[in-house]
């Protein structure tokens, strides 16, 4: 990895929202629920997919990630630890997450040099999801 200028600017290369999925953490589900995140980040970046790899691999990463989570009184999301929720996501950027083929947008975690996360509750269990951008320099 280049050394790089810590002023440099992040330049974004990825920002959507992403609904229609029930963020999930690490747990005895874990293949599973890496695998439907990937599918659902898949569904977003589209055709643009080796765009973003060829901006990312070999970059400095930060990650920008609000997490929407239901709240009823039978669903117990809104409880859900912040750095467990990551983890599932740091893994499906990653070349290989386990056994699995991941998105390939980054090597490893190494190159994650920033993470702006915050979790929100809502009302509405349509928009539960998360709002992802990914920027390089």
């Amino acid at each position: 990895m280049n050394q790089i200028d810590p002023m440099k600017k992040w330049k974004i290369v990825f920002q959507k929202k992403i609904r229609g999925i029930n963020p999930e953490t690490a747990s005895s589900k874990s293949t599973k629920r890496k695998r439907e995140l990937k599918s659902a980040i898949i569904k977003e970046i589209g055709s643009d997919y080796k765009k973003f790899r060829d901006k990312t691999l070999r970059n400095e990463i930060l990650l920008d990630v609000i997490y929407c989570l239901y709240k009823s009184d039978s669903i117990v999301d809104s409880t859900k630890d912040i750095d467990n929720l990551l983890k599932i996501l740091f893994d499906v950027l990653k070349i290989n997450m386990g056994k699995e083929k991941g998105l390939g947008l980054i090597k490893d975690d190494f190159q994650i040099f920033e993470v702006k996360c915050k979790k929100i509750i809502i009302n509405n269990p349509k928009m539960t999801g998360l709002d992802l951008k990914i920027s390089y320099r």
